[in-house]
């Protein structure tokens, strides 16, 4: 068993894209499907959070949240109660153009810390990390709470920020980018 848990988090209501995005097509493939690949790469056990049946061809296994409508606050929890491995590199469906490279980082990068995740440009990028077992709790008082911000909930924590610059890991002005409109997919379809 690996170390490490590859969590795709495939559950939100992909409102303003109209359909569930992590199944949108871009290139010829779903946009999930280039995060798997990426993580298979790593040679990662991978899960799937979603409350869609629409995942199960991708062949690994799917949990719906432990509690609905929750947003990725809820997504996060409930990888945290399904995974097997303390640490759990938690990214989302529509992030297609996350390089090998910056995961391999961010995994080389996290130690002891209760989370590790990216930072391109000045922004933090919460759902581009890694994720300690043992911050489970704290994301159940935050959802019991109704405290449902990630970046808040992060800031909380003891956290490794690990910077990137473009042209460094592969990074390139899309990399960190994530697809959440029809408009956006069909200007990065390339």
């Amino acid at each position: 068993m690996n170390a490490i848990t590859g969590v795709i988090l495939a559950g939100g209501k992909s409102s303003r894209m109209g359909f569930d995005k992590g199944l949108a097509i871009l290139n010829g493939k779903p946009m999930i499907q280039y995060v798997i690949d990426v993580f298979e790469k790593l040679g990662l056990d991978i899960i799937i959070i979603s409350n869609s049946p629409g995942y199960e061809t991708f062949g690994y296994p799917i949990y719906n949240d432990l509690i609905p409508e929750k947003g990725p606050v809820g997504g996060i929890y409930t990888a945290l109660s399904r995974s097997t491995t303390d640490l759990n590199l938690i990214v989302s469906c529509d992030t297609p153009f996350l390089t090998l490279e910056v995961l391999k980082k961010l995994i080389s990068q996290c130690v002891s810390n209760e989370i590790t995740i990216a930072k391109f440009e000045g922004v933090e990028h919460p759902l581009i990390g890694i994720y300690s077992k043992k911050v489970r709790d704290v994301f159940k008082k935050k959802i019991d709470e109704n405290k449902l911000k990630l970046k808040a909930i992060c800031s909380e924590l003891e956290a490794k920020i690990v910077p990137f610059s473009l042209g460094s890991h592969g990074v390139d002005d899309y990399t960190f980018n994530n697809i959440n409109t029809q408009e956006q997919l069909n200007s990065k379809g390339l």
